[in-house]
């Protein structure tokens, strides 16, 4: 038989847990359903414990307070709302897990974001949404999402615009997408979503989006000659960290690799008897295996003699592979006079491929492209062996366009200059 008591302060201060229990239930008399629990330690606090109406409804616990910081009387009035609810057939324990989804902050809410989709976005896309939150997002990221206004949105949206307008788009896509996940993911007890309007559709409704040109810069034919003058004196400097970077740039001109694909790339990765190297980290998620040329291959074996870590373009970061060139690479700008992003080289590449009439199914190989809505290329399969010719004469044109001797390895070079 559970014990029932009236509830006073005099009384539940003499309440103890009986020797030999670790809890304690005492109900009471006045309000049905308000009960409190006492552990062995001394631990005493308010709940309601009631069945709602219908059969076949489970009981439902819902802790009030400790007492005695909550007096009696307050224990009662919050046992007779949380009562009332269930009676109304509301679980009060959803409607505060709905309470606290509507205060949820725009980062817990991009961290639970992440946490659920991070594995489905590639890890670049996840580096650039955590920028955009650390920058541009910086002081909304204790803002609750459920405050965010489309007035908000419009006016944030054309703050950042004044810094740069790609930034801002990029920074409503990020926004765009934690509404989008907010939508799906919280829910009210009656199973509506607690986040039903996008405020970022006020851009797209008052057509607020800037206008984002493609960019489509390369490496002309006649900057070749200088930049790669500029970039094979990094290959040929003392200083290891000099070397990776001239080194992967030239890797990345000469196989049209994405930056981070390039820069993943591992030792292990890597077979010289096959005369071939495999990407795994790749845009599209599919291992992307390519034969070396002559040149890349000296130039990969130098790396992977030299690299510090299991990357074969390693870096000083704790990931151990190379991470941010940027300041080499305005050095190498100011000294060769070609303005180009690590991109540009990607461009340049495709551009110099296609200008050779290579195969329109090799050249999207090489470049890790997918085949789309074209059903023919989706039968045929590329193998190392066929990329091989395209790929050598991909680099003998580059390095013949730019002047560089085929004998002319980036060994070759150092020695030269040490002599």
């Amino acid at each position: 038989m559970a014990d029932r008591i009236n509830f006073t302060k005099k009384r539940l201060e003499k309440l103890s847990c009986p020797p030999g229990k670790k809890i304690h239930y005492v109900y009471d008399e006045e309000i049905p359903g308000l009960a409190m629990y006492i552990t062995a330690a001394g631990t005493k606090k308010f709940l309601v414990y009631r069945k709602a109406k219908g059969a076949g409804n489970k009981p439902v616990k819902r802790g009030l307070g400790k007492f005695p910081a909550m007096t009696v009387d307050e224990a009662r009035q919050s046992a007779i709302e949380a009562i009332s609810e269930i009676n109304r057939g509301r679980n009060p324990n959803d409607t505060e897990k709905e309470v606290r989804n509507r205060n949820f902050t725009v980062e817990r809410v991009f961290h639970a974001y992440i946490a659920d989709r991070g594995k489905k976005l590639s890890s670049n896309t996840v580096s650039n949404y955590k920028g955009v939150l650390n920058k541009h997002l910086k002081d909304w990221k204790t803002k609750q999402l459920s405050s965010i206004t489309r007035d908000l949105v419009a006016s944030k949206h054309s703050a950042i615009s004044k810094e740069s307008e790609s930034a801002a788009n990029k920074t409503m896509r990020v926004l765009r997408a934690l509404f989008n996940y907010a939508n799906g993911a919280y829910e009210s007890a009656d199973g509506k979503s607690l986040f039903p309007d996008n405020p970022v559709k006020r851009l797209t409704h008052t057509r607020s989006w800037n206008r984002e040109e493609r960019r489509d810069n390369t490496i002309k034919r006649s900057q070749l000659k200088p930049w790669f003058k500029a970039v094979m004196g990094l290959s040929c400097s003392d200083d290891e960290f000099d070397r990776t970077v001239g080194d992967y740039l030239q890797f990345v001109l000469l196989t049209g690799l994405r930056r981070r694909e390039a820069a993943s790339l591992r030792i292990s990765d890597v077979d010289f008897k096959e005369r071939s190297f495999t990407v795994f980290v790749t845009k599209n998620r599919q291992p992307l295996s390519l034969p070396m040329s002559d040149y890349t291959g000296k130039l990969l074996k130098r790396r992977c003699d030299e690299s510090a870590s299991d990357y074969v373009f390693s870096g000083p970061g704790k990931s151990g592979r190379l991470d941010d060139p940027r300041r080499l690479i305005n050095h190498i700008r100011e000294f060769s006079g070609v303005d180009f992003t690590i991109h540009d080289l990607r461009r340049t590449f495709i551009t110099l491929a296609e200008s050779l009439d290579i195969s329109a199914y090799a050249l999207k190989r090489l470049v890790n492209h997918s085949p789309g809505s074209d059903v023919t290329a989706g039968y045929i399969r590329m193998d190392v062996e066929r990329l091989r010719k395209p790929t050598q004469d991909i680099t003998d044109y580059i390095l013949k366009t730019a002047e560089i001797r085929k004998s002319a390895t980036v060994s070759t070079i150092k020695s030269k200059k040490r002599k």
